[in-house]
């Protein structure tokens, strides 16, 4: 866990408290809330939820904002950024539906007859892709 000094809104150092502190030894369970409030620390919040694919999380210089220290800025996207998270994303919707066909290959083995609701579950498989948002994939359920 990473905290900052600040004063004001100002980080004058940040860093782990045994960073900050060198010189004073802590309990196992870390620096009592008391050291924290008597020497002006905050917690570094190391994430913010962003908005994928417009919005990218940027590692920044620790700043005081609301109250909280952050390490982090997110920020909008660019057109080429986006379109290489959509196709990442795409990446892994294909690879999650090929697995999800593996575990349902030995019913379409020749021996076996393929039952409708599998034969359309399978199907519903492979049509994934084509779902227009591949941040918000709707799953179809294997048939009971």
């Amino acid at each position: 866990m990473k905290y900052a000094i600040f004063n004001g809104s100002t980080v004058t150092k940040s860093g782990t408290i045994y960073e900050l502190f060198p010189n004073v030894s802590f309990p196992k369970s870390g620096a009592p809330a008391s050291f924290i409030s008597d020497n002006n620390l905050l917690e570094i919040t190391e994430w913010i939820s962003t908005t994928k694919p417009d919005q990218k999380l940027t590692k920044v210089d620790v700043y005081v904002e609301g109250g909280k220290a952050y390490d982090c800025k997110v920020e909008t996207c660019t057109e080429e950024e986006k379109n290489a998270a959509i196709a990442s994303q795409w990446s892994n919707i294909r690879e999650e539906r090929d697995e999800r066909l593996k575990e349902t290959d030995w019913r379409a083995t020749s021996d076996r007859t393929l039952t409708d609701n599998w034969r359309d579950y399978r199907q519903a498989l492979r049509d994934v892709p084509t779902q227009a948002d591949p941040f918000n994939i709707t799953w179809p359920n294997p048939p009971s």
